[in-house]
């Protein structure tokens, strides 16, 4: 996925305090059942080389980032809540206006309901659905 990166002339000489951040992270991934003890050990041996390495990070691109994986499902939830408020406010505003012009031409027969109903059918979709979009995040850890 990210090897177009290993082709990149990025022979750097990374400082002990970089060599040191990489170890723990990989030690972190490692205790979290991320990386195996193989993975591990190959992981580290890269690092620990003496001279240069092609970036220290490009060790860490095949790790699933957790945080990265809980930023994805907060943005989620908040673009779902924002597209349904929009909703929302969109479906109050149509019909209220579709209403009022019905009491205001004479209050006949009820010629808004032909909007209100199908507009409410899809509201209350979009809520379930936006409930199953939120248990599915849950489920899935996000």
């Amino acid at each position: 996925m990210f090897s177009f990166l290993l082709r990149l002339p990025l022979l750097l000489r990374p400082s002990d305090a970089d060599r040191d951040r990489m170890l723990d992270s990989l030690g972190r991934h490692y205790a979290e059942g991320r990386l195996g003890i193989g993975e591990l050990e190959r992981r580290v041996e890269r690092t620990l080389r003496p001279g240069g390495v092609p970036g220290l990070g490009l060790y860490l691109l095949e790790v699933p980032v957790r945080a990265l994986t809980l930023l994805i499902g907060w943005r989620l939830r908040r673009l779902q809540r924002t597209v349904l408020r929009f909703h929302f406010a969109a479906y109050a505003s149509v019909n209220a206006a579709a209403i009022g012009i019905w009491e205001l031409t004479g209050a006949g027969s009820f010629w808004p309901a032909w909007l209100l109903i199908p507009s409410t059918v899809l509201i209350v979709w979009h809520l379930f659905a936006s409930r199953g979009l939120t248990r599915a995040l849950d489920r899935r850890g996000f």
